[in-house]
């Protein structure tokens, strides 16, 4: 549906996302085929069908490309690297810091490449703490009145294991 693209970072969230689109609407490809001008893509995918995250092997699948874009043209032919300006790196690692508090190489490089998703990921962070310790069943849905888990704050601690009683909101 996407052409022959390469999957790797970003286009593999573009497929991840496209994945998600079709099944929470129990869309199939030839759905999507007839009925592409009608939909709401996600984001990601109308980046990918502008070319901001590179060109197919092959070019963008036709009609494919235009239904989704609906008027809206492509913004890259080339190689997104070719014309983008260098970045200051230290300036955007003083940015975090200064409005997160700290920055590592990771922060900068998740910072270059998705500005607006990685600011909604540390403000999540700064609210909730570090959510990546939570099983996952918990992360995507609340536990059940009255039971309990099991949350490892961190290796090496002498208390490494919280008891989460959702009933009494003690822990």
């Amino acid at each position: 549906m996407l052409g022959d693209i390469v999957k790797v970072t970003p286009t593999s969230k573009v497929v991840g996302d496209l994945a998600q689109f079709l099944v929470s609407n129990k869309l199939d490809y030839d759905t999507v085929i007839q009925k592409a001008a009608d939909l709401d893509f996600p984001a990601s995918v109308l980046d990918f069908f502008q070319g901001l995250m590179g060109q197919p092997y092959g070019g963008f699948p036709e009609p494919l490309r235009t239904q989704v874009l609906r008027g809206r043209r492509p913004m890259l032919t080339e190689r997104p690297g070719k014309s983008l300006k260098p970045f200051d790196l230290e300036k955007i690692r003083y940015d975090i810091e200064q409005k997160f508090g700290s920055a590592d190489e990771t922060d900068v490089a998740s910072y270059t490449q998705y500005p607006k998703v990685y600011e909604e990921y540390r403000q999540v962070v700064q609210k909730y703490g570090d959510l990546s310790v939570l099983p996952t069943r918990y992360f995507l849905s609340k536990p059940e009145i009255g039971e309990e888990f099991y949350v490892e704050l961190e290796k090496g601690k002498v208390k490494k294991t919280l008891i989460c009683d959702v009933l009494t909101g003690r822990y």
